[in-house]
């Protein structure tokens, strides 16, 4: 709960047990004060918190402990009354608690966060998966980057647009409105500061969603990155996405079709194979704008200060699967220095790329879940034969939406089997200092022994 939802609950609360009494000069004083320092921090918490669904119970405790206060001051509440305001009591913070406003926790690093979103057009691709204004494949691109310190102004909300959030829910076979809550979720980055001077040029880290997520699908892990001197790039692979938003506001939704289920073994493993080299193709269409905007950015951010020498790339799923299908085998054009899957859906990757494994360093983590298998034999054979510096674990206990937000959404996750039973902080503070080691490792040259071994800081994480 919020710090103004915490405080609405704990001043009905001893409102309720004022109503009770039998009034006398000093009760009626106590509870009339209570009453309007009740409706004074509701009517601050929808001014600056904002609404939200889970709240009705309280907000109707508030109203109808100021109509029965005022209008019956020389007595105190029935019974009934009474017992109707503590049903209404536990509702509102069972509600607020059990599906609250996400928080996003992340590792602070030395910087501040700064974001900046495009809409991109690659002209060499034909959309194929859905319509297109333009005929060609279209990407909302977003990059967050070290920035210099925010003087004022608002961080940019996570799930913004009422979209995102709906759909996610009826993903889950939930009803729409049950994560409304998560618009009102503020992020840690401010839109179009100025790139940190504190570098000349930093390294880059692409970041490519799974089957069904979306750009800032993992934004803890995105803000790590960045607050510690990356510029991090992600973008909703349209039709791939759950939901893809374009900076006009144009929204297009996930296509079923693209990877059909139900159907024969043949279609779908064509169609899994298809979509990962599409999702591979987006993510080097972004490296082709990313050079571009080094060499002439039109708005002189990034202009010479993207190292793409320095590139790290990593994916979730299906994302998993498109960065080693990106930068695996021989014939690899992108210039990935360091790879890292989590729950990498690699069994779509071309049977050569598989056989010829990954020249760079690469990390595979896995949920518990996805520890055995077809996929995790696949996975033992690619890294069997990389020539880079080849590493695996296991979280156990996380199951496999753990490495993206979901954790933080409710703490019912585990009983609704859309995460693990690993606290939702713990497993959201492994996926980020695990990433950062190895990209510090990589991309920095820095030394962290947490991703050579077993830690006794997180006991947790099995090294296969």
């Amino acid at each position: 709960m919020r710090l103004f939802e915490i405080l609405i609950a704990v001043l009905s609360g001893i409102t309720l047990i004022w109503a009770l009494r039998t009034p006398g000069p000093a009760s009626r004083r106590w509870r009339l004060g209570l009453t309007w320092a009740s409706l004074i921090l509701a009517a601050a918490h929808l001014w600056i918190e904002g609404y939200r669904w889970q709240m009705a119970p309280l907000y109707l405790l508030v109203a109808g402990l100021s109509v029965c206060v005022i209008r019956q001051m020389d007595s105190g509440l029935s019974k009934g009354w009474w017992g109707a305001g503590v049903a209404a009591l536990v509702a509102g913070v069972a509600l607020a608690v059990l599906l609250p406003v996400p928080r996003i926790p992340f590792l602070a690093g030395p910087y501040a966060i700064g974001t900046v979103t495009y809409h991109w057009i690659d002209a060499a691709r034909p959309e194929t998966y859905g319509d297109s204004p333009s005929g060609y494949r279209e990407l909302a691109v977003q990059v967050w980057y070290p920035a210099a310190a925010s003087s004022g102004g608002i961080p940019e909300r996570w799930l913004e647009h009422p979209a995102l959030s709906r759909t996610m829910a009826t993903w889950s076979h939930m009803p729409g409105f049950l994560l409304d809550q998560t618009r009102l979720t503020r992020t840690h980055a401010y839109p179009d500061l100025p790139l940190s001077k504190a570098e000349a040029r930093f390294p880059v880290v692409v970041y490519v969603h799974g089957w069904g997520g979306f750009r800032d699908i993992n934004q803890d892990q995105l803000e790590t990155l960045a607050s510690h001197g990356y510029v991090v790039v992600s973008a909703d692979h349209v039709y791939g996405a759950l939901v893809s938003v374009y900076p006009d506001g144009r929204v297009v939704y996930n296509n079923p079709d693209v990877l059909p289920y139900g159907v024969a073994d043949e279609v779908f493993d064509q169609a899994s194979a298809r979509l990962v080299k599409t999702y591979a193709a987006d993510a080097a269409f972004v490296l082709d704008q990313l050079a571009l905007l080094d060499a002439q950015d039109p708005e002189q951010r990034f202009t010479g200060r993207l190292d793409l020498d320095r590139l790290g790339i990593f994916g979730h799923s299906t994302g998993g699967g498109a960065v080693v299908q990106l930068c695996g085998g021989e014939q690899a054009t992108v210039p990935c220095k360091a790879v890292l899957g989590m729950d990498a859906w690699v069994e779509p990757v071309a049977e050569t790329i598989i056989a010829q494994g990954l020249a760079q360093p690469v990390l595979l983590m896995n949920s518990a879940g996805w520890r055995h298998g077809e996929n995790a034999e696949c996975q033992a054979r690619l890294l069997a034969a990389s020539t880079g510096s080849v590493r695996r674990l296991t979280i156990m206990k996380a199951q496999h939406y753990d490495f993206v937000m979901a954790p933080a959404l409710s703490p019912l996750g585990p009983i609704l089997g859309v995460r693990g039973t690993i606290p939702a902080s713990r497993v959201m503070e492994i996926n980020q200092v695990y990433l950062l080691a190895f990209f510090d490792v990589y991309l920095k040259g820095q030394t962290n022994p947490l991703i050579d071994g077993p830690s006794l800081a997180y006991p947790e994480v099995v090294f296969e």
